[in-house]
């Protein structure tokens, strides 16, 4: 049996379901370290503005613990935990997983605590972009690449992001960026009658595509994108809008739909029991924005039977979204392109029933239980 610590950043929705199945396998015995208690309680998001606490069980089912933090801001100094350091060193831990990836002051203390005890770090994350070069930070992450033991990577471009800073291939090992995909497709599903209701409280025509936002509303997710395309639409008038979360540019939105007449409801923050039908209601999800390095709300609408359509700055078009077969990818950016888009999917229902069929085929797959076994093999090939 391998005993093993998980540091986490804290408490996340679509992380908990994954601590559970990791702590069920028996070659396991798994302890969660949580580097801030944000998620288990409720917590001001300031950039949500708003106070959110998930109304699903996130805790239960797996061994965890909280430590002290210290972290501010943003950048390495958000996650400060000087604990790390003795709870790895004195801990006895076969390997240490670092779920929270390698940028913040807490990651860098536990890897050299792992490094003074000689326990496998494990590194797990949603880099991917590289920035341009600069020879100070790229020798830093080869130092950093250098000093890992194991790459739980989450995807096709978080790979190539290692494999920039000179990481040995034969040290990846595959843990999907996954959600709880039964759970999403399950509780997507309506009674006769009920989605036709909610878009109709929604103020959607029967006749219109119903498009889908979920994500913060910050100038980096870009929703002003998505609004400047849908009136660029030949077929406006057969297009909506709905946003899910809240943000800065709440009110800018507002005011560019209202001046432009084009039908758009803000539902503001949806919390998880609640979000699957949201999406379902839906007749396509778009995440415009100018930089993602994951974006799992792709998962969340692809498991909840919607296409999708993202942009070429997004790290989930290395694996789940796939142009021209489940949705579409267009350059960040790019209104017209968007527009184009949008437009096949009002004019061409059954394509859009088609890529709708295929998000669920290939998230399908995109799962947990590949993540525990990614996680299996990587500790039988370092401990």
């Amino acid at each position: 049996m391998y005993r093993v610590a998980l540091v986490a950043s804290h408490v996340i929705q679509y992380q908990a379901p994954f601590f559970r199945m990791l702590a069920a396998e028996r070659e396991l015995e798994l302890e969660v370290i949580f580097c801030s208690r944000a998620g288990a309680e409720s917590y001001l998001d300031t950039e949500m503005q708003t106070t959110l606490r998930w109304d699903l069980d996130l805790l239960g089912g797996y061994e965890h613990t909280f430590l002290r933090g210290y972290g501010r801001g943003e950048g390495y100094a958000r996650l400060i935990n000087p604990g790390i350091v003795p709870k790895l060193l004195f801990g006895r831990y076969d390997a240490v997983i670092f779920f929270l990836g390698w940028g913040t002051i807490t990651s860098l203390l536990g890897m050299a605590a792992c490094r003074m005890s000689s326990t496998p770090v494990l590194l797990y994350g949603d880099s991917s972009f590289p920035p341009p070069s600069r020879a100070l930070r790229d020798a830093f992450l080869r130092a950093v690449v250098g000093s890992t033991d194991a790459f739980l990577v989450s995807g096709t471009i978080n790979a190539d992001y290692y494999r920039h800073y000179g990481a040995d291939e034969r040290r990846f090992f595959l843990v999907p960026w996954a959600i709880d995909n039964p759970r999403f497709e399950s509780v997507s599903r309506f009674a006769p009658g009920e989605r036709e209701a909610m878009r109709a409280r929604f103020g959607v025509r029967d006749d219109q595509l119903l498009i889908v936002f979920s994500a913060k509303l910050l100038p980096r997710k870009d929703p002003m994108t998505l609004l400047r395309a849908v009136d660029a639409m030949r077929n406006r008038d057969r297009a909506a809008v709905l946003f899910l979360g809240h943000g800065e540019l709440r009110e800018q939105l507002a005011a560019f739909a209202r001046e432009r007449g084009l039908t758009a409801h803000f539902a503001g923050f949806v919390n998880q029991t609640d979000l699957p039908k949201h999406y379902a209601a839906g007749d396509v999800f778009v995440l415009p924005s100018t930089y993602e390095p994951r974006g799992t709300v792709l998962n969340e609408a692809m498991a909840s039977g919607l296409p999708v359509i993202t942009t070429d700055r997004c790290g989930a078009i290395g694996d789940i979204v796939q142009h021209g077969d489940n949705g579409y990818v267009f350059p960040a950016e790019d209104v017209r392109t968007l527009a184009s888009h949008l437009d096949t999917l009002v004019e061409q229902p059954e394509l859009r029933a088609r890529m709708a069929g295929r998000s669920r085929e290939i998230i399908a797959a995109w799962d947990y239980q590949r993540g525990v076994q990614g996680v299996l093999e990587a500790l039988r090939a370092t401990c």
